[in-house]
């Protein structure tokens, strides 16, 4: 995935990305096994700290969304709320359970999370490592739309193409823009 995003991100003909799952859900999260038996959370995590996907995901200078049917676990949906947008089927299943385990979010959802919920909601449902469906993940500002169909992909895409095909150099910077704008001032922002 990680080199697709820097192919994408290089790619003149793409205008919008849309991430999606096949099979049963769109992503069950990290394997935990390639956290190895190390006792340093940093040597457990020497892996991401090599390839940033998230970091990649969240700055990636084009509109990204997340088509998600199923489950969306830990990482998995760390990287949905990394996207710009996140449609869902009805009773698609949500939860960061990382707390449960005695681990942290630790892909992004620390900070991707408030961004999206209410602060203390966000805090709540990343400590309590509850499922959730995508109703509730709606109401809370975490699903950005309920896809009636089936075709969450479809929707995801058109949607895609909706905001893109009028001027896709506009949605490209409109989206650098807001992507780099979170890591500095508003004053820094508005002057970029």
């Amino acid at each position: 995935l990680y080199e697709y995003i820097l192919a994408i991100r290089e790619d003149p003909t793409v205008d919008g990305v849309v991430i999606c799952g096949t099979g049963r859900g769109f992503c069950s999260g990290a394997d935990l096994s390639e956290f190895g038996t190390e006792p340093h959370v940093i040597q457990k995590r020497r892996i991401r700290l090599q390839v940033d996907l998230w970091e990649e995901i969240r700055k990636l200078p084009k509109p990204i969304a997340a088509a998600m049917h199923g489950f969306a676990i830990g990482s998995g949906l760390e990287m949905a709320m990394l996207c710009d947008f996140r449609f869902a089927v009805p009773g698609t299943k949500l939860s960061l359970p990382e707390s449960q385990i005695g681990m942290i979010p630790a892909a992004g959802g620390t900070q991707s999370l408030p961004r999206l919920a209410l602060q203390g909601t966000a805090i709540h449902f990343a400590l309590g490592g509850q499922r959730i469906l995508a109703e509730e993940g709606y109401k809370m500002n975490i699903i950005s739309k309920i896809v009636e169909d089936k075709e969450v992909s479809k929707a995801a895409v058109n949607f895609m193409k909706g905001i893109t095909a009028p001027n896709p150099q506009t949605a490209r910077w409109i989206k650098s823009l807001e992507a780099h704008g979170m890591d500095t001032t508003v004053e820094q922002g508005v002057a970029r």
